[in-house]
């Protein structure tokens, strides 16, 4: 029996009992008010808040009998670490998703890892980035208790797509969208749909013949398993690098080329008796691959999880851990104590003062806040190419509409950009800390910069306008 100790429900995902099947036992942790997955609270086995709490804290609250023999840790750009987990005795694995997003969150985690999962394309990132051991995995499932066949609907949309259609993360998707939307045109019902999740989005899914998916980052993304788990054909597209190890294209999924997307449509839709020939084979085959047994696959591809994390100073374990926070539900205080202790420890690094800076101002105690301006001067003066405090100071003087430091801040902000030759230059939290598109051009630009891309290319992506929100 493998025992794991997790901060995810994973029951959110699958029934308890079909983890005990595989013969894996887990706990997960995690503070009383959460988890609220699509509407539906799915309470901690043991209470525990990783914001303030330390990894000695947390395992002192385990049951007795229980011993884990890792510790899974989902998405921590989305939950806090405990403190002091670089000291756990026993070993981590974190599983990392949407780095093209919040690559700038998790690239100073590696001192807490000591296995670190990810898509086929973010390994070599994070292994450029000094992780000891990152491992391909593909992570995602479906979630059971609303991704399934409802018997009470009629499959009477032809195809449909619920999902994220913020043009800045999904430009491309949005293209393929528009051409899907035209199909209108040649009779077809096409439903297209955002902010729908558990079993509303279920119940769509069940209406629907055909499901259009578009991955970001060439990866088996949630809906590749959502759209066969409700019954519904899967309509992918050809250049994803991980789908054909899932589904057998043209038995148990169809796959679309970019120059044939509107007639691979209307081929799928036009019949009937080969359509629902596939989605009945991807429906059977996706059982393969629900939670219990993704953590099994997972167990297989760990074996015996080493012990292999990277040692580090007190400072980047303190600012890894804050920058970690940034966009968690953890209260900014936190994220502020440990951002002073990392200071204390490197004074002068330009990223701890630039993310302490955007800390006080988001934590809206006047106390912390009225320190922002100078904060950020003093990061931007500790380092000649430093780019994000010159940033986030000429996002602040729009805010206030005061045109000279604006001005100023523009002009310094150019030279900045020229002279910036490292990526760590770019490195820091930029206001709004949003998905707008500087910071995703941004956070895209880096992650292609540890793909081997020159340098300057953030800059360059950086240039473009800026949004002001």
């Amino acid at each position: 029996m493998a025992s794991i100790l997790c901060n995810l429900p994973l029951e959110c995902f699958d029934a308890r009992e079909n983890f005990a099947a595989e013969g894996i036992e887990y706990l997960s942790y995690g503070p009383d008010d959460r988890m609220l997955v699509d509407g539906v609270h799915y309470p901690f086995d043991v209470s525990f808040d990783p914001s303030r709490g330390s990894i000695d804290d947390l395992l002192e609250l385990l049951p007795g009998g229980f011993h884990p023999d890792f510790l899974l840790l989902y998405w921590p750009d989305q939950e806090p670490l405990p403190f002091e987990l670089e000291r756990s005795p026993i070993p981590v694995v974190g599983v990392v998703s949407d780095y093209n997003l919040s690559f700038d969150l998790t690239n100073a985690l590696a001192p807490f890892f000591d296995v670190l999962l990810c898509d086929r394309g973010g390994v070599e990132i994070y292994r450029e980035f000094g992780f000891a051991d990152v491992r391909e995995f593909v992570q995602f499932s479906f979630k059971a208790p609303s991704h399934h066949v409802y018997p009470d609907e009629t499959r009477a949309v032809d195809v449909a797509f619920a999902g994220n259609l913020n043009p800045s993360i999904h430009g491309t998707r949005g293209e393929f969208l528009d051409r899907l939307l035209t199909l209108r045109e040649r009779g077809l019902d096409i439903e297209v749909r955002s902010g729908i999740h558990g079993e509303g989005y279920g119940r769509m899914l069940s209406r629907a013949k055909v499901g259009f998916n578009r991955s970001v980052r060439g990866e088996m993304n949630l809906r590749a398993f959502e759209i066969p788990a409700c019954g519904t054909a899967l309509l992918m597209e050809s250049s994803n690098r991980e789908i054909r190890e899932f589904f057998e294209p043209g038995e148990e999924c169809v796959l679309y080329d970019d120059d044939t997307f509107e007639d691979t449509v209307l081929e799928l839709c036009a019949h009937d008796a080969r359509r629902e020939r596939i989605a009945r084979a991807g429906h059977e085959r996706v059982q393969d691959y629900r939670m219990s047994k993704r953590i099994l696959a997972m167990l297989d591809l760990l074996g015996e999880v080493p012990t292999s994390r990277r040692p580090a100073d007190p400072a980047t374990l303190a600012f890894g851990r804050a920058r970690a926070m940034t966009q968690t539900w953890a209260e900014p205080k936190e994220r502020i104590a440990e951002l002073v202790k990392a200071r204390s420890f490197a004074p002068d690094d330009p990223r701890i003062l630039n993310d302490l800076a955007v800390a006080a101002l988001q934590s809206g105690d006047e106390g912390f806040s009225q320190h922002v301006v100078a904060l950020l001067n003093q990061s931007a003066s500790t380092s000649p190419c430093y780019v994000p405090a010159i940033a986030n100071l000429l996002w602040l003087a729009e805010q206030a509409n005061d045109a000279a430091a604006a001005g100023q801040a523009s002009d310094l902000l150019e030279r900045r950009l020229d002279d910036a030759r490292d990526w760590r230059d770019y490195d820091g939290v930029l206001l709004p800390h949003t998905f707008s598109p500087l910071n995703l051009r941004r956070c895209e630009a880096m992650v292609r910069a540890a793909r081997g891309e020159p340098v300057r290319s953030i800059g360059e992506a950086m240039r473009l306008p800026v949004v002001v929100e």
